[in-house]
């Protein structure tokens, strides 16, 4: 039997300690790797489309091996939806916030319609590989793609309800309003994200949705 080293035999929590911290550390660098997989993925999806990237591109870039990948992602679509919740988790409770903040119901809606542009502008990477990874639209993404559309949408369609109830805007239907609001926003975002004015797109879009929904004009 080998005799502990003499520091653990007089601190014997030091080897628990030590096991501990050397778990944790394991654990983080595992994070520290999916996560770097995720960037990689994003840059690439970003430039070539989610069909033209291999998963050995994935890993070189980010200095890994596809080894390394597969012990992180079981199947392609799981790192599609990790895309996917990265970039919208770093925007929607930002314009979340805006829809349920101050003001009245089409300064909220302006507020909302520059926030996202204005992201797109800043994140360009991160907003084509949204668009990349929506088009290739794998049934598992397009799932929770779908999940958070819906989510973003009834908070729009909560808006538009609320301004026809107070009388700011004029009769119509929330529901088919909030899609086009949508889709247009998603359509001028990828506009904005290639090089696209953000400011002249941004007032223009405040100014047809203002014509479009306000009960005074």
């Amino acid at each position: 039997m080998v005799a502990p080293l003499p520091h653990t035999a007089m601190y014997p929590d030091t080897v628990l300690y030590f096991e501990v911290v050397t778990r944790e550390t394991r654990a983080e660098r595992r994070r520290r790797t999916r996560e770097e997989l995720v960037a990689s993925a994003m840059r690439l999806f970003a430039e070539r489309g989610v069909a033209s990237t291999s998963v050995e591109a994935i890993a070189e870039t980010a200095g890994y091996s596809r080894g390394a990948y597969h012990s992180n992602f079981e199947t392609r679509d799981e790192i599609l939806d990790d895309v996917v919740a990265r970039v919208v988790g770093s925007l929607g409770p930002e314009l979340l916030a805006t829809l349920r903040g101050q003001g009245s119901v089409l300064e909220r809606l302006a507020a909302y319609i520059r926030g996202f542009l204005q992201y797109c502008a800043r994140r360009p990477m991160e907003t084509r590989a949204l668009i990349a990874v929506i088009a290739h639209r794998t049934t598992a993404v397009a799932d929770l793609y779908d999940e958070l559309v819906r989510a973003s949408l009834s908070d729009i369609v909560a808006l538009l309800e609320e301004g026809q109830r107070n009388g700011e805007l004029r009769p119509f239907d929330p529901v088919m309003m909030a899609g086009i609001i949508r889709r247009t926003l998603d359509a001028e975002g990828l506009r904005v994200a290639h090089g696209a004015p953000v400011d002249a797109i941004t007032d223009e879009l405040i100014a047809t949705f203002t014509r479009a929904t306000c009960s005074a004009l």
